[in-house]
């Protein structure tokens, strides 16, 4: 998928979502930056890549686990924790950024983080923002985007606010 928008300005939302990412809130958990959230925001955009995820519908799929599980083992080789954080934290708590969105079947509250079953009975799907899901339709802003997560959310030695 690489679509071009002759009048859509790249630039500008490039900017914007960067800044986003930039702000990301992630927890901090005895010292070390959980990077659930860039790691599934990778994961959703390798799938927009893959042919995965066709349209602004994201679905706690197996694909989706199973490919966010392999970025969390990559980019937390040097974790300090077991095993890396299930991918139910990410998918509910990116909700708290602004520009990930859950469509629920049933009205809950923002409480604690629901389990994975839970998620796949009461989700009907995860949408973007519409400006976010269009600069992931051209191929080259997906890659300066992902490039960007890597570069700034992902390596140890980037700042990263909490």
């Amino acid at each position: 998928m690489n679509q071009h928008l002759e009048f859509y300005n790249y630039f500008t939302n490039f900017s914007h979502y960067t800044d986003r990412i930039q702000n990301l809130r992630q927890a901090k958990i005895r010292g070390e930056i959980i990077v659930a959230k860039p790691a599934l925001l990778l994961a959703l955009i390798d799938g927009i890549e893959a042919g995965v995820f066709r349209d602004n519908r994201f679905t706690l799929n197996e694909w989706l686990e199973k490919h966010y599980l392999s970025l969390m083992r990559q980019y937390t080789r040097h974790s300090q924790f077991d095993k890396p954080t299930d991918i139910n934290n990410p998918f509910w708590h990116l909700a708290t950024d602004g520009f990930w969105h859950l469509q629920l079947r049933t009205e809950a509250g923002r409480g604690e983080t629901p389990s994975k079953a839970w998620l796949r009975d009461n989700v009907v799907c995860a949408r973007l923002d519409d400006d976010l899901w269009v600069l992931l339709q051209s191929l080259e802003w997906r890659n300066r985007l992902r490039d960007f997560i890597v570069s700034h959310r992902l390596q140890d030695n980037n700042p990263k606010k909490v």
